[in-house]
């Protein structure tokens, strides 16, 4: 509540109800005058912060210390003393991120390989095919195949006293020296992969309607050459830059799991008919902010220990991995109250289910990240 005059009409300004009292009982606007001072819009922001801070510290040590009791109190409607889950989640989880990338050393970052690919690395890349090439090459292939790979060996040649000419050329010829090579067994044509999207294109089009790759197909192709140009056909740093992708596609990720993770118990509960979808929505998340926060604090304590130049020893993440699962545990047997042999079996079907959905849930994320990058 505010420190400003309470207005003598008794119209409120937000929705235009008669107001009994200081609060619209219709929007709960305060019936105040709109005018204020700077003072007062400072000492109402501090007033704001530090009555969030209140509630979110009382919260967090429920959280922590009394596994599942937030989730029953909601349950029972005992939710003004606390932070609201949605809020929670929200605050603990963008934390969470925040701390999380900020840790994540500079060197994991996906540098231009550009700058270190030399000339010479380039020649004998390119000698390399050619050798393959030569390896290949039989009198008993058709006439075909060996113009074919004699046209791509005399290409190589062309290339390679390019650089030897001019150094530069290196980079544009990158990508034709990393293009991978497949020797049809039957007939020993070489089939070289394309170096533009343009070039797939066309060579689609020229293919008849029911010999063109599907859609699917047709999408794959076309990424995987926007990455082999992109990345200069460095196959190290294509994974790096999808798995980093991935990585900043994580909080999506976890978001999409928790209404699964929520469905999941309310398979495993479903003779409990007092606990609705919602109730076990709301005990997902606050297990999810516990586990953030656990997870933190393991992040922290490893930073402790780069500080002080000391390797982390194995136990201590050891530590925080079984604390997770312990509070799992607690919080299935506080919030469900069911016997502890029940619980534990719950407990290990639970990770058993979880452990399937989360790997079909990563993956395709992470195919995701590789079609956006």
């Amino acid at each position: 509540m505010s420190h400003l005059k309470e207005r003598k009409e008794k119209d409120c300004l937000n929705c235009g109800a008669i107001v009994e009292g200081r609060f619209c009982q219709v929007c709960g606007q305060e019936n105040i005058e709109p005018k204020e001072s700077f003072w007062h819009l400072v000492t109402h922001f501090m007033y704001d912060v530090t009555h969030f801070d209140g509630k979110f510290f009382s919260t967090l040590k429920y959280l922590l210390f009394k596994p599942g009791y937030l989730s029953h109190e909601y349950l029972r409607g005992r939710r003004a003393s606390y932070l609201h889950p949605i809020r929670m989640y929200v605050f603990t989880s963008a934390f969470f991120f925040l701390c999380f990338f900020s840790l994540q050393k500079n060197e994991d970052t996906v540098e231009d390989v550009k700058a270190h690919v030399t000339a010479a690395s380039v020649i004998k890349k390119l000698e390399d095919k050619k050798e393959l090439l030569k390896e290949n090459l039989e009198d008993s292939m058709p006439d075909l195949a060996r113009n074919l790979i004699n046209k791509q060996i005399a290409q190589y040649d062309s290339n390679i006293a390019l650089i030897k000419r001019d150094s530069t050329a290196k980079d544009s010829i990158r990508l034709y020296a990393n293009s991978a090579i497949k020797i049809n067994a039957s007939s020993g044509i070489n089939e070289v992969k394309y170096k533009t999207i343009g070039e797939y294109d066309s060579a689609q089009n020229k293919l008849p309607v029911s010999k063109r790759d599907n859609f699917l197909k047709r999408k794959l192709a076309r990424q995987n050459i926007h990455l082999r140009q992109k990345y200069h056909a460095d196959n190290k740093a294509i994974i790096k830059a999808i798995f980093e992708k991935f990585l900043h596609m994580l909080p999506q990720t976890l978001f999409v799991s928790l209404p699964l993770f929520a469905f999941i118990l309310q398979l495993l509960y479903i003779r409990r008919k007092q606990f609705y979808y919602v109730n076990h929505v709301v005990h997902t998340i606050h297990l999810y902010c516990a586990t953030f926060i656990i997870i933190l604090i393991s992040l922290l304590t490893g930073l402790l220990f780069d500080q002080i130049h000391v390797e982390e020893p194995g136990w201590v993440s050891g530590i925080f991995v079984l604390l997770i699962f312990f509070y799992l545990y607690k919080t299935l047997r506080n919030f469900y109250e069911q016997s502890r042999g029940k619980t534990i079996a719950k407990f290990l079907l639970l990770l058993f289910i979880s452990l399937f959905v989360m790997i079909f849930l990563f993956s395709l994320f992470f195919f995701f990240s590789a079609m956006s990058i």
